[in-house]
């Protein structure tokens, strides 16, 4: 097992509140990428990729998890604008779970790649309807229109066409047949979620939508089934993205991580992804005694990957429930009011290797 270290501070512009202090010691020189590494993945977000890049970036499997018995084509989560000043502009890649709110942290991240890795076999092939139907939309309103009833013939007409000879067509036009419906009262309310005047989702900002779209026309949206605990399709991401030369910044596990334990599997999966001292990881957690934005259920928390390492690997964390009790401690001090905690190195540890 590769011994876990915390990453070396590479980089002057990581916000002071997400430095975890004493944090010196160096990553392992097999994943560092604050060394002059070409990358195979252009900045320009509208570029497609070379047919090597291509290759690498989509050289993930799809493990084929067991039906989950629940199924996810939308979110139940909209506050993500309370993450939006700790990704901000941060460039590199994203990997997250889920469907379209990936969209929205990485429009506003800036990011160059996009990943998804998600148990739920249902989530790749909502995100291949979105790989048709993106590009097709020059607006937000065009796409949410793709989605009414009146349109649904032509849809996946357009979708039959596109995808035809695709071993997978006949699924990913059957799954928008059936969440139609289901997906078109969702996109109205995410086309619509502003806060305070504000544009806070990738459907109520025509320039984070931009960003999507030319993503997703340069083919640099890649969903695949898989488990994040398994030495499969995430460990994949890791390897492809170190081979392109593309840190991983914004690592979003939306609340999974309540139903695993961080085993080795997972904790290798981790320390795979390679990243630098502005990449921070994203989670939502439900607890007695926090706050919640209005209208919410979930709390937002954000971690530099590098304290969540040293956590894990210095104290022994062996869940994400350990962080959330951190963040409780001295009477829930560091648990913030307004429904988002920042966990880093100001945060006590409250665990070591010892306690169960």
């Amino acid at each position: 097992m590769k011994t876990w270290l915390p990453l070396a501070l590479v980089s002057a512009t990581l916000a002071p509140s997400l430095l975890a202090p004493g944090v010196v010691a160096a990553q392992p020189s097999w994943l560092r990428l604050d060394q002059a590494v070409p990358t195979a993945v252009p900045r320009d977000r509208s570029t497609p990729l070379s047919e090597r890049a291509a290759r690498i970036a989509n050289a993930v499997p799809d493990e084929g998890t067991p039906d989950p018995g629940e199924h996810y084509p939308i979110s139940n989560e909209f506050r993500h604008d309370l993450w939006f000043e700790h990704v901000r502009d941060l460039g590199g890649a994203f990997v997250g779970v889920g469907t379209d709110q990936c969209y929205t942290l990485a429009a506003v991240q800036d990011a160059s790649m996009i990943w998804v890795v998600d148990f739920d076999p249902l989530v790749p092939l909502v995100h291949r309807i979105y790989s048709v139907l993106v590009p097709a939309s020059e607006t937000p309103e065009a796409l949410v229109a793709r989605f009414e009833s009146g349109a649904a013939r032509a849809t996946q007409e357009m979708l039959q066409q596109a995808l035809e000879g695709d071993p997978q067509a006949d699924r990913i036009v059957s799954t928008y047949r059936r969440n139609r419906d289901r997906m078109h009262r969702y996109l109205r309310r995410v086309l619509r979620n502003r806060r305070g005047g504000v544009s806070a989702s990738w459907l109520s900002d025509p320039a984070l939508y931009a960003r999507v779209r030319a993503l997703h026309r340069a083919g640099r949206v890649v969903a695949r089934n898989g488990d994040v605990t398994a030495d499969g399709a995430l460990r994949a991401v890791g390897r492809a993205a170190r081979e392109l030369g593309v840190p991983v910044r914004v690592l979003y596990f939306s609340n999974a991580e309540q139903f695993f334990p961080y085993g080795p599997d997972f904790r290798e999966n981790l320390d795979t992804l390679p990243s630098d001292a502005q990449t921070v990881v994203l989670r939502t957690f439900r607890e007695a005694g926090v706050a919640y934005p209005e209208g919410e259920r979930w709390h937002y928390m954000v971690q530099p990957i590098a304290d969540m390492r040293a956590r894990i690997q210095e104290n022994g964390y062996r869940h994400s429930r350990m962080f959330v009790r951190d963040l409780m401690a001295q009477r829930g001090r560091y648990v913030g009011a307004e429904g988002v905690s920042v966990l880093d190195g100001e945060v006590p540890r409250r665990f070591d290797a010892s306690d169960d």
